[in-house]
């Protein structure tokens, strides 16, 4: 149902685009993928969450279908002034089930300034607009510690600007927006996303702020209880309460020196912890080679520490092959994490993984 939908859809967009002769041939075609391969080290090591947003998780054994992934986008140009972006998605994780990741129409208002409408990547990290293309990074992925939100799209308006003060460029991106997600027995509804996110580039440094607020509402319907006393339904009451996004980010890129580092805290009303995240990574390019490593650590319900050894190789024109070792530390109350159900303790996991990045 889901790829008749995205049948549907497509045969929409190039039939509107066909009613515009001028511009109905300029539409480009380019994609990108990654196929992976992971495992844990250890036979007792708890699960290692590799994508947070498709549920992409390495255990105990060899896995070629947690990060594995290709994505097309169509950009047509329908005026001088308008384009329309379509990005398809399908992911290992998700049984490889196409799904449209992007669907926007962009208006550039004036040269500094466009206005995009429609379902879009939600700007709350530095590699956000990107997240899904590892051939943009040297990792693998981006520190999971941080880049752990499973809400990575927004429907909505997005306005950015981009403006330069002599050699200094300031980038203002402002959105609002709601989501809705109804995962069958449990709905969620984002409404009132808002945010603004504001990127300082000057030369080889680039300094990013974002701050963001949502109302998140959750509604969980009946389900039937056996119990002693024979069959009960539960009705659980809806609940919804707001949570607010704060992020700082600091990039560097020094000749082949590569330093990236990102914090962000979440206040969430409906929890008493706030949660801190933050990492730091440095790598060295050395010829097609860019070794690197990063810290990385989170800090909320529960407390995790992560290493991230890992190597990237450019062997070919737009194809890099990567090499990580992740070892992480947490310590948990018990109860409800990432990696699901688990008891109150400390856990030390480590992840061996290889990935194909590739662009075309």
């Amino acid at each position: 149902m889901r790829a008749c939908r995205i049948y549907a859809f497509l045969c929409s967009l190039l039939l509107l685009l066909h009613l515009t002769p001028l511009y109905a041939n300029d539409i480009q075609f380019t994609g990108f993928g990654t196929a992976a391969i992971g495992t844990l080290l250890g036979n007792d090591d708890e699960p290692f969450v590799a994508d947070p947003v498709s549920g992409g998780v390495y255990d105990g054994e060899i896995r070629f279908d947690q990060e594995s992934m290709v994505a097309v986008r169509a950009i047509a140009q329908v005026n001088e002034q308008i384009n329309a972006v379509v990005q398809i998605t399908a992911k290992g994780a998700q049984h490889y089930e196409a799904a449209i990741e992007w669907a926007y129409v962009e208006y550039q208002l004036n040269p500094e300034t466009k206005v995009t409408a429609g379902r879009y990547r939600l700007p709350l990290y530095f590699y956000s607009d990107f997240l899904d293309t590892g051939f943009a990074y040297h990792w693998i992925r981006p520190p999971t510690d941080l880049y752990s939100i499973p809400v990575s799209t927004l429907t909505g308006v997005n306005v950015r600007n981009t403006h330069y003060f002599g050699s200094v460029g300031l980038s203002t991106q402002i959105w609002y927006g709601a989501e809705k997600d109804d995962a069958g027995d449990v709905v969620a509804d984002i409404t009132k996303s808002q945010g603004i996110n504001l990127l300082l580039e000057y030369d080889w440094l680039r300094f990013r702020l974002v701050h963001h607020t949502l109302q998140l509402g959750i509604e969980i319907l009946p389900f039937i209880v056996d119990t002693p006393f024979g069959l009960i339904q539960v009705s659980p009451e809806p609940f919804k309460h707001g949570i607010t996004f704060q992020s700082a980010a600091f990039m560097a890129d020094w000749g082949n020196f590569i330093w990236r580092s990102e914090y962000t805290n979440i206040d969430n009303e409906g929890n008493e912890d706030e949660e801190d995240s933050a990492y730091g990574s440095i790598a060295y390019r050395i010829g097609d080679w860019t070794p690197h490593y990063t810290y990385s650590y989170f800090k909320g319900v529960e407390e995790r520490q992560t290493h991230t050894l890992g190597v990237r190789w450019d062997f070919a024109m737009n194809t890099s092959l990567k090499f990580e070792y992740a070892n992480q530390h947490y310590e948990t109350d018990g109860g409800d994490t990432l990696v699901g159900p688990v008891d109150a303790g400390e856990y030390r996991t480590e992840a061996l993984s290889i990935a194909l990045d590739f662009i075309f």
